[in-house]
């Protein structure tokens, strides 16, 4: 599909599955990296709020994901061993142990870096899904968290869909998505420049995908 028509829906994954079939395996990871670079400053923030968790596991987790995608090459052992790292109580907070704090925004977090690095083993689009479907059950939390957001989504759930879709947050981050699917699509070589630039232009100033930081 020309790229400049390629628009990725919010709630519907399934022309994203097919475009995934498409691109090569690291280029999928590196898809999915980009996502969690935009997820985890929610763990970032909640952690800091609660003094829960460790931020610099996951942080130093996606940074050796990225460094495996710049060699062309992944470490099963290490992977295997970050899963186990970053997969673990003392990580991945249970969000009904918490207030408001944005528990399940930082679970989702930490359960998108898991799945990224499970992708690393069995890089299939189906497990890069997984890691697109942390970014929108986080938005849709958040914006749900508004109570007329609530509400409508207890009266009419199809309309509700179509008021988050259009949420700015929402709008943003399947712009985003199809951008780095776009540009991945184009290239045949993962080389550094683009990674680099999928990278830095997660960045938002520090904050998430929810603008927290």
């Amino acid at each position: 599909m020309d790229g400049e028509k390629m628009q990725l829906n919010f709630f519907d994954f399934s022309f994203l599955e097919t475009e995934l079939e498409f691109i090569p395996s690291f280029q999928r990871l590196a898809f999915a990296a980009s996502i969690c670079e935009r997820l985890l400053p929610n763990y970032n923030a909640f952690s800091k709020s609660e003094n829960f968790g460790n931020f610099y596991v996951l942080r130093q987790a996606l940074d050796e994901l990225w460094q495996f995608l710049q060699n062309n090459s992944v470490d099963k052992t290490r992977v295997s061993q970050l899963i186990n790292e970053c997969d673990s109580d003392l990580i991945i907070p249970h969000s009904d142990d918490f207030g408001a704090g944005y528990a399940l925004e930082a679970q989702e977090a930490a359960f998108a870096l898991c799945n990224t690095l499970e992708a690393c083993l069995n890089p299939t689009p189906e497990a890069i899904l997984k890691v697109a479907e942390r970014a929108t059950n986080t938005i849709d939390a958040f914006i749900n968290f508004d109570e007329t957001f609530s509400l409508l989504q207890s009266r009419d759930m199809t309309k509700y869909k179509q008021v988050v879709a259009n949420h700015r947050l929402a709008v943003r981050e399947m712009a985003k998505q199809t951008e780095d699917l776009r540009r991945l699509k184009e290239i045949e070589i993962l080389d550094r420049e683009i990674l680099e630039w999928l990278r830095t232009s997660s960045y938002n100033g520090g904050r998430s995908l929810i603008d927290l930081s």
